[in-house]
């Protein structure tokens, strides 16, 4: 009979099959179907957890990516109320500058009126001085009462540019 069998494996199978183990395995079958399932379940887990560490990674990302979007949106605000404030310091350095000019113009033009009228004075007294030099030196003139404004030593001088004597 075992004869027999081992033919009939030889047959069927191509090779000799160990009874015995095989009655074990089946046997075990239901254990080899846990096995593998819990396997197939570890693996989804596995990747099932993965997921999720991406997913945290993702979301750590975004909010980083929010918190730097905000930041850099502050910066451009800050930048833009520089500039703002820039140009209204420039302009209003521009007008400062306007009004100290347009003001410093108007002292420069009442130096110029105050200097001119001055000149004309100054010109005027040197003409009647010229005169009563004239005058004084010519024998048997006329000698008329002084000036009431006299003007100091250093500027009578004599038609022939010597100093005068007083």
């Amino acid at each position: 009979l075992e004869k027999q069998c081992n033919e009939l494996m030889m047959m069927k199978f191509g090779r000799l099959v160990d009874l015995e183990a095989l009655q074990t395995l089946s046997g075990n079958r239901a254990l080899e179907e846990l096995r593998q399932e819990k396997l197939l379940l570890e693996a989804e887990y596995a990747k099932e957890l993965n997921q999720w560490d991406v997913e945290e990674a993702r979301d750590a990302l975004m909010e980083v990516t929010k918190c730097h979007t905000e930041r850099v949106l502050s910066k451009t605000n800050l930048f833009n109320q520089k500039r703002e404030m820039e140009l209204k310091l420039k302009a209003r350095q521009k007008k400062m500058g306007r009004q100290f000019q347009d003001n410093r113009r108007c002292v420069d033009q009442e130096d110029i009126r105050r200097l001119k009228i001055l000149v004309k004075t100054q010109s005027q007294k040197a003409v009647a001085l010229r005169r009563e030099i004239s005058l004084l030196s010519c024998k048997g003139g006329h000698i008329l009462p002084p000036i009431q404004a006299t003007l100091p030593p250093t500027l009578l001088v004599f038609w022939c540019g010597k100093p005068c004597d007083t």
